[in-house]
């Protein structure tokens, strides 16, 4: 196991399998009902979200992001967590903090070097600090 640090951006506690995507968008690219990936990313399209720590170079956002990804954890689609290499979209985290998804960014090696999807990874943020766990 293997412990690496990051920012943490949204306080919690989270450990399971990882989903590895491009950026992506919770408004347009991810089907509320379902956590489904239904927009044109490689690799991914037909992937769900739900139970897995999203792992991405960085967010795309929009005003309304905030909203899509509340909604995923009102009907139990949403990510455990969100692990970005980049700080995530303001909107992303404000959904975040309202859905109770831990976030962390910034980690001291790429995500690229740690994640695969699949793996199980743990997550512990508290107080802007961030633990990630890989192999847990």
């Amino acid at each position: 196991m293997a412990e690496i640090r990051a920012r943490g951006i949204v306080d919690g506690d989270a450990a399971g399998p990882v989903l590895v995507t491009p950026a992506l968008s919770f408004l347009g690219d991810v089907d509320i009902r379902s956590g489904c990936i239904v927009g044109d990313l490689p690799g991914v399209k037909g992937q769900t979200l739900k139970g897995q720590m999203l792992v991405m170079p960085f967010t795309r956002g929009s005003a309304g992001a905030w909203r899509f990804l509340y909604q995923l954890s009102k009907v139990g689609t949403h990510p455990l967590a969100i692990i970005t290499d980049d700080v995530p979209d303001p909107s992303v985290v404000q959904g975040a903090i309202l859905a109770g998804v831990p976030v962390a960014c910034a980690p001291e090696i790429r995500t690229a070097q740690f994640a695969v999807t699949g793996e199980q990874l743990r997550l512990s943020v508290k107080d802007g600090i961030a633990t990630i766990t890989v192999g847990s």
